[in-house]
């Protein structure tokens, strides 16, 4: 929050949304593997640009995808050690990896998808704990990501970047149905919930 409020629409010539990616080097070192990262227009990644991070080789980088689901059999009591098991994944991850992709995917009948604010956020502290987190980029794929504070929340936890990959199914699914105009594409979908987020992260 600031005083007096941010005009988003006068001051935009002044705001930027974009976000660099990737591991970080010494800030106080100059060096030209400070500028060696993926740079992104803004944090909101489309479900195609999700899957070419998954497979990128740039500057021979490679991803790891992080499973934030859980078995229904393992019960409330299961949620503790799944937190603590996925800190440590990202940890090792983090030594052979440049991206961690965190994603809810797996969830169905019997996984139990973990909040991705409450996986991310202990995540990120555990990689700062151990001196990781500037190593690699945090990238979200989680369905409960819809709305403009969702993403915001996500970003203040430590999020890259983000795919809510449901808002962007259901979108193409309501025009599948003929609820929305039939000639929109899925990148026009993308293009307008991406534009929506940004003018409300900026706001």
């Amino acid at each position: 929050v600031t005083n007096p409020p941010i005009d988003p629409f006068r001051e935009k010539v002044v705001m930027s949304l974009q976000c660099p990616i990737g591991p970080e080097a010494n800030i106080l070192q100059a060096s030209s593997q400070q500028v060696h990262r993926l740079w992104l227009t803004q944090p909101i990644l489309s479900i195609s640009d999700l899957a070419v991070l998954r497979l990128t080789k740039h500057r021979n980088w490679s991803s790891h995808v992080i499973d934030m689901t859980y078995n229904v059999s393992d019960g409330p009591t299961g949620l503790r050690p799944f937190i603590d098991n996925i800190c440590k994944e990202a940890e090792l991850a983090s030594k052979t990896n440049e991206i961690l992709i965190l994603s809810d995917r797996n969830a169905g009948p019997e996984k139990v998808p973990v909040g991705s604010i409450l996986a991310l956020g202990a995540i990120h502290h555990h990689l700062i704990e151990t001196r990781n987190r500037m190593k690699v980029a945090l990238v979200v794929e989680a369905g409960d990501a819809r709305e403009v504070h969702h993403i915001c929340v996500l970003l203040g936890y430590g999020a890259d970047a983000i795919c809510p990959y449901l808002a962007l199914e259901l979108a193409s699914s309501l025009r599948n149905d003929s609820v929305l105009d039939s000639s929109f594409t899925d990148e026009v979908i993308y293009q307008n919930y991406a534009q929506a987020m940004q003018t409300g992260i900026s706001k």
